[in-house]
């Protein structure tokens, strides 16, 4: 790799580390993948070699029969090496066993983000500031202006309606697991009930040593006869709610669009906002800026004009 060289390219098979057969976060199946986190646009089956954390390694088990046919789970920060380039994984904050990862390579020190947020989550390791050369991030949220409320803000307004139930829509890995402890920590007097394709991943979120605090799995009778119950829905599953008398329904998404048709709005997202984007570059100290998944265009002209050296991974 040259001194100038950008440290990662996409290509057909996904991003790629230049003069290697190393690929991060794939969407084809490869040799050696290296996945940050568990999410679906991350994280495909059928690699030879993956390396992720032990946690990520659980959930991707418990999503696919076959994900690959090796996989290598190194602690956080320990240093672990692929064709000759040290490699380590700090914590990303996004959700459990969610990954930063970190690798040197001719004295240049790289960071490759995944998805992040700086908000705080007792549902999983916190985002961990690392120091580096290049600093790759995600752009899901950069927009200016664009500010996710606390998560208390957007739950205490179920408190306005204590006889009705509730249908709230949240991806099953992460945001499920996320707001059932905010249920629980900041409106402990609803019951929480889960959708069947939530339960698995809860359990192993708990097995990790992740307390969610008081849930079950869906009870449809109690659901249809008392009061005062929330129930998590993947959101296909919210879709099918039509509006009712009997309960009122939101969806839990930093995007404004996934809110409307829903009676209640909850603005909580696992992505870094406008400011927490521009706090993290500036925290890791990196030279030099580069783009990965989202709209890029703004974050690169407010870097540009701060004179911070910025690109997009092409």
């Amino acid at each position: 790799m040259e001194a100038d060289e950008a440290p990662l390219e996409r290509t057909s098979h996904g991003f790629h580390i230049p003069g290697s057969s190393i690929y991060i976060d794939p969407k084809e199946p490869v040799a050696c993948a290296i996945i940050s986190h568990a999410h679906g646009d991350h994280a495909i089956p059928g690699h030879d070699t993956v390396y992720c954390t032990y946690q990520t390694a659980k959930l991707l088990r418990a999503r696919f029969q076959n994900f690959a046919f090796k996989i290598v789970t190194p602690q956080w920060q320990e240093v672990f090496q692929i064709e000759g380039i040290n490699f380590r994984f700090a914590s990303a904050g996004h959700m459990l066993g969610s990954a930063q990862v970190v690798w040197e390579r001719n004295n240049i020190t790289t960071v490759y983000t995944g998805d992040y947020k700086r908000q705080l989550d007792e549902s999983c390791d916190p985002y961990e500031v690392v120091v580096c050369d290049n600093f790759i991030t995600e752009t899901t949220f950069a927009q200016p202006g664009k500010i996710h409320p606390p998560p208390a803000d957007c739950l205490l307004a179920l408190k306005d309606f204590p006889s009705t139930n509730f249908v709230i829509g949240a991806y099953s890995l992460g945001k499920a697991q996320r707001l059932t402890l905010l249920f629980n920590q900041f409106i402990p007097e609803f019951n929480v009930m889960v959708h069947p394709k939530i339960v698995k991943y809860h359990k192993i979120y708990e097995e990790a040593g992740f307390n969610l605090g008081k849930w079950a799995p869906f009870q449809r009778q109690v659901f249809r006869k008392e009061k005062g119950n929330i129930f998590l829905v993947p959101p296909p599953v919210l879709q099918n709610y039509i509006p009712s008398e009997n309960y009122l329904r939101g969806m839990t998404s930093g995007w404004e669009h996934l809110q409307q048709g829903y009676e209640l709005n909850l603005p909580i997202s696992d992505h870094a906002d406008w400011n927490e984007l521009l706090q993290t570059i500036t925290d890791s100290k990196a030279k030099k800026i580069y783009t990965v998944h989202g709209d890029d265009e703004q974050l690169k002209n407010y870097l540009s004009s701060n004179n911070i050296l910025v690109d997009s991974i092409i």
